[in-house]
């Protein structure tokens, strides 16, 4: 089809398609600052996660529910973490899409209390506790080890949490027939110290998408979480969340 005049619509496409996604990308965005909210209308999602060398705190905060506008921390009110009677401030970090707040601690122990405040300046703060669930050490399986798709692997930690829930992810980087990357992930609910993970059995490597003359990349990651009490001040569904997190990765599976 011709256009006259000059008249491109795939360009006038393309402009409405940026300007949509403009427009969505201000509404993810926005923001609210705290001092114009009570705490009641303030939906809270805290998540503590440990490598076992330092703990990450990240703390959401958004207006009325988790898909609310991002509160902003007015200069009267601040959130800290407390560890072992030290209070260290949460910094804001605003990456693509979102805005929150987050420290670093070196404080990674078996059931290392964290505390959460939120102080206001109206008074009425709101305190939030978790403990880190147990510390642990994948046994198997190593980093760079070789499977054949005809074996097993094993993943075995050091012991158990009886207080904590874990998975396992198995994620996997292979390449399809058009020689693209092809990437998937299988979770596995884990109720003791080990777990057997059979290759042949899992519809990511029987896909006729991978191309079975090459190699894939696999990765195991082992999660503990933990929920903590939030703080009855917060709007409903907030909640406060620790994890142990450990990975094994660069293993090659052959078929």
């Amino acid at each position: 089809m011709h256009y006259h005049n000059g008249f491109n619509f795939s360009s006038m496409r393309l402009c409405i398609t940026t300007t949509a996604l403009i427009l969505a990308l201000c509404a993810c965005t926005s923001e609210t600052e705290s001092d114009l909210v009570k705490t009641k209308g303030i939906w809270a999602g805290f998540e503590l996660v440990s490598d076992g060398n330092r703990t990450r705190v990240n703390a959401e905060l958004n207006a009325g529910d988790a898909n609310g506008s991002n509160i902003v921390s007015s200069d009267s009110d601040s959130l800290q973490a407390v560890v072992n009677s030290t209070a260290i401030v949460l910094t804001k970090d605003t990456d693509f899409l979102d805005v929150d707040y987050q420290a670093y601690i070196n404080a990674t122990d078996d059931n290392q209390q964290f505390d959460i405040k939120f102080k206001r300046d109206d008074g009425i703060n709101a305190n939030s506790s978790v403990e880190l669930p147990l510390n642990f050490i994948i046994l198997t399986p190593s980093n760079d080890q070789n499977f054949d798709i005809n074996s097993p692997l094993t993943v075995q930690l050091d012991g158990t949490d009886p207080n904590s829930t874990s998975q396992v992810e198995l994620s996997s980087s292979c390449t399809n027939n058009n020689n693209e990357t092809l990437l998937q992930s299988t979770l596995f609910a884990l109720n003791s110290s080990r777990l057997e993970i059979d290759f042949q059995n899992l519809d990511m490597f029987n896909s006729s998408q991978v191309n079975q003359n090459k190699t894939c990349d696999l990765t195991i990651s082992v999660k503990r979480d933990r929920f903590g009490s939030i703080s009855g001040e917060y709007a409903n569904q907030s909640y406060i969340k620790s994890q142990q997190s450990r990975a094994i990765k660069n293993m090659t599976l052959t078929f």
